[in-house]
């Protein structure tokens, strides 16, 4: 058996070894990529898209869950701007609204939706979105928002999207997004 190519995979190799150690520019770090500490710039912005806990982050999500068992869900979101302090998209919203009589469960309705995202936080080197806005018309026109906030409830965990501050879009019957710190146990004003 001939070493014939063995001979020539190490000559190969130290060929490859040779040019990328040419192609080096002085002053550059030696360190691969993932080595390097990350900046703040560099760190791409996500967003749970389902229900609860630090993984499974992304960016620009098709669908984002907020809960389980007749949850609002949006859905076939299209991402008009991402990375900056907002995030916008377009979609569909399903509310799920419970069905009384012999035949009880969820009957679904469906929405044009805007889904905004807003107040990047940073959580072991990542950074995410932390509040969350459905804003879309009702049945009689009425222009409502859905508002929520990625946060561990006391007692819990992991973190999860909680409702706050549901209302009318626009601040008449409820605040922006941007006031109040924490969850509220108002019934969701859809």
């Amino acid at each position: 058996m001939s070493s014939a190519p063995r001979v020539l995979g190490i000559i190969a190799a130290a060929a490859v070894t040779g040019a990328l150690a040419a192609c080096g520019a002085t002053g550059q770090s030696v360190q691969p990529a993932a080595a390097r500490p990350p900046s703040a710039a560099g760190v791409p912005v996500r967003v749970q898209p389902d229900e609860i806990g630090w993984s499974g982050m992304v960016q620009r999500p098709r669908v984002i869950y907020v809960g389980m068992g007749g949850a609002p869900v949006a859905r076939r979101l299209a991402w008009r701007h991402w990375g900056s302090r907002n995030a916008w998209a377009s979609g569909k919203l399903d509310i799920y609204w419970p069905q009384p009589g012999p035949i009880s469960g969820w009957h679904p309705a469906t929405y044009p939706v805007t889904v905004r995202l807003q107040d990047i936080q940073t959580h072991n080197d990542h950074r995410y979105y932390r509040t969350m806005a459905y804003t879309y018309l009702n049945r009689r026109g009425i222009k409502k928002s859905l508002q929520f906030r990625f946060f561990v409830l006391p007692g819990g965990s992991a973190p999860s999207w909680n409702p706050i501050r549901p209302g009318t879009a626009g601040g008449r019957s409820g605040p922006s997004m941007a006031a109040g710190p924490g969850p509220t146990t108002q019934k969701l004003n859809i």
